[in-house]
């Protein structure tokens, strides 16, 4: 008799997780039954649990529970941490110390408005070059020799709330390895996620995964930039109550093409110029457009236009020489200096006039 799982059987309705392909091939006989439960158990928990919970779950003693625990322990498969203790803390306890900020960029953290690296005259990473493909036993032994990966590996798994795919191990491994951006950064980046989340904004492994990207691309390289870039991105979603207001927008924060160019716009202009770019887009067009208020904003910039007031006389002095532009040809383009009905009263009383 052969067996195949039922992808469409009622078991699955409820969700799944990633069991590791080792318990079907080695474990399945080296461990007992108590010890593949109890790790079953823990992979449904989002791949934390206590002895107290794990002993209430299989009814056996607290004891017996960290017993069977010591074996996996013992194989690498789990972390014992102290009862107040987190699985970032205790990678954070092995990591390498953050490097010391350099004097300048301590003195400027206070306004972060600082240039990514290549504005600095230091050539940001490309990611064109394919990131190498990386086995489940070469990340554990990559982990295994750095403590930083771990690290970042259980901060993400935190983060997202359960067990992270081989694929999102991967990720985060090369963006460390291979593209070498720095363990502070990633840590940063996946501390920004976690906010998100708390928000009820939905954060996704390839949302983290495409912001780390951009990041190397443009050369956000130390934790001071990066830390410049989250006050950016959180100062725009701030914003957007704003501008949602001034310019009619319906989404309830903007999309990731939205904030980084609302980011692009608060580098360039002040607030009151933008919101009254949105406010001329509403008057001019049914529908919201971000590329229309772009356009608005590109044509301040190239006139040097700063303040309101320069912009209505600038959209008065284009009102005007389109309503030249007009006109038809022979007609008078400026306002007359006499009066044409005071000049037809007078021709009627006139008596010297004879017919």
């Amino acid at each position: 008799m052969n067996y195949r799982i039922d992808p469409a059987g009622a078991v699955w309705r409820d969700g799944m997780f990633f069991v590791p392909a080792a318990l079907a091939e080695k474990y399945i006989r080296l461990a007992s039954e108590y010890q593949i439960k109890a790790l079953l158990f823990i992979l449904g928990r989002n791949g934390a649990a206590s002895a107290a919970e794990l002993a209430k779950k299989l009814g056996i003693t607290e004891a017996d529970a960290e017993n069977i625990m010591e074996f996996w322990a013992a194989e690498g498969v789990v972390l014992e941490l102290d009862d107040d203790e987190k699985p970032q803390q205790r990678a954070a306890r092995f990591a390498p110390e953050k490097p010391a900020q350099p004097a300048a960029d301590k003195a400027d953290t206070k306004e972060p408005s600082g240039q990514p690296a290549e504005s600095r005259g230091v050539k940001p990473v490309r990611l064109s070059v394919k990131a190498p493909s990386l086995s489940p036993r070469e990340i554990v032994e990559i982990s295994a020799q750095k403590p930083h990966i771990e690290q970042l590996l259980n901060e993400a798994q935190r983060v997202y709330g359960r067990t992270i795919s081989h694929s999102e191990q991967e990720m985060i491994v090369n963006l460390s390895e291979f593209y070498g951006m720095p363990s502070e950064v990633l840590l940063l980046l996946l501390a920004y996620c976690d906010r998100l989340r708390k928000q009820g904004k939905s954060v996704s492994a390839g949302y983290f995964y495409k912001t780390a990207q951009s990041w190397a691309e443009e050369g956000i390289d130390t934790y001071s930039l990066a830390d410049r870039r989250i006050f950016e991105l959180e100062q725009a979603d701030a914003f957007w109550k704003d501008l949602k207001e001034a310019g009619g927008f319906t989404r309830v924060s903007p999309t990731e093409k939205q904030t980084a160019m609302i980011c692009a716009w608060r580098r360039e202009h002040s607030d009151e110029m933008i919101l009254r770019a949105a406010e001329i887009m509403s008057e001019n067009i049914e529908k919201p457009d971000f590329r229309y208020m772009d356009k608005i904003l590109s044509n301040w910039k190239n006139a040097g236009v700063t303040t309101p007031q320069e912009a209505k006389r600038e959209s008065e002095s284009f009102e005007k020489k389109k309503n030249q532009k007009k006109a038809p040809a022979g007609s008078i383009s400026r306002k007359p200096t006499y009066d044409l009905e005071k000049i037809k009263d007078r021709a009627k009383n006139n008596t010297d006039i004879k017919y």
